[in-house]
């Protein structure tokens, strides 16, 4: 999508990311408990936590900026032992269908690469398995009742040969 530009979080761009990623907790992971919401955003991915992860470089998070306005986003790992792993990753609805998904999943796995990745991991919910089998992820299977309760699909992706 023309006008999206693609950038790497810092901490002076965590109220703006904040704001779109608790909105997107809250709506777009219907999955999840209220409990389990509340668990991400008040604890394990609470401000503080992430402003900590991104300070200490144990998180990455990319952007997809509309002028000012964020309008997705994608939280990883850095690679260990080769792997890396996609936490989160969320369009604005009205963004939604545009393309900027597969922008972010690219730049992530274009750093991973560079970083000495050779796959990435991610776990996702039903509604989403055709996205990510169309970005050239395998889905290794299902786990009912998984993290949180929730019923997850696991997918990996080669991005390179392993250096290790």
């Amino acid at each position: 999508m023309k006008g999206i530009k693609i950038k790497k979080a810092t901490i002076k761009d965590l109220n703006s990311f904040w704001r779109l990623f608790s909105q997107s907790v809250k709506n777009q992971f219907p999955h999840y408990s209220e409990k389990a919401k509340n668990y991400f955003l008040k604890k394990a991915f609470s401000k503080k936590e992430l402003r900590n992860d991104l300070k200490n470089k144990n998180i990455i998070i990319f952007l997809a900026l509309s002028d000012r306005e964020v309008a997705g986003y994608l939280l990883g790992l850095y690679p260990y032992g080769g792997v890396s792993y996609v936490s989160w990753l969320a369009v604005r609805d009205s963004f939604q269908g545009k393309g900027i998904g597969s922008r972010l999943l690219k730049e992530y796995e274009s750093l991973a690469k560079k970083q000495g990745a050779h796959k990435i991991h991610l776990w996702t919910d039903k509604r989403n398995l055709k996205f990510y089998k169309k970005e050239g992820y395998k889905l290794v299977g299902n786990i009912p009742e998984n993290y949180f309760g929730a019923d997850d699909w696991l997918f990996y992706k080669k991005i390179q040969k392993p250096r290790y």
